[in-house]
């Protein structure tokens, strides 16, 4: 990845669209997002920013950022699929797969048919990442 700082903040963005899906962000959406992040991410995280903080918490922060916001969901996926597709590199196949089982976690802790669909569009945009990386 070529700057997993920004996107840790962009998939808070996209954690905060998915919850948001149906109008309303739960409670539990925000703790699954919470201990995703920590028993997950971050504990595959390798990399710190300058004050020593795992940048997976990044997610959380941003999250709590976007949901200040309320941007439009579209908005929010089509910033997301663009940084992905200009910065995903080959060996980032696995990040892929925990943003999509984040997503996952999030959309079910209190699922939604809505929070459902935008998995499935942001699926099909990784899969065909995937695809290209595997080409490279």
């Amino acid at each position: 990845m070529k700057n997993i700082k920004q996107y840790y903040k962009e998939l808070g963005k996209l954690v905060y669209a998915v919850a948001a899906a149906d109008g309303t962000v739960q409670s539990e959406e925000k703790e699954k997002l919470h201990q995703f992040v920590l028993k997950e991410m971050a504990y595959h995280e390798p990399t710190v920013d300058s004050s020593g903080m795992n940048q997976a918490f990044y997610v959380d922060f941003e999250f709590d950022t976007t949901e200040e916001k309320h941007p439009p969901a579209s908005d929010i996926i089509k910033s997301y699929t663009r940084f992905a597709h200009t910065n995903f590199e080959p060996g980032d196949e696995q990040l892929i797969k925990n943003s999509i089982k984040l997503l996952e976690a999030v959309a079910l802790a209190y699922s939604k048919k809505n929070e459902k669909n935008i998995i499935d569009t942001i699926r099909i945009e990784m899969n065909e990442i995937s695809k290209t990386l595997a080409n490279k």
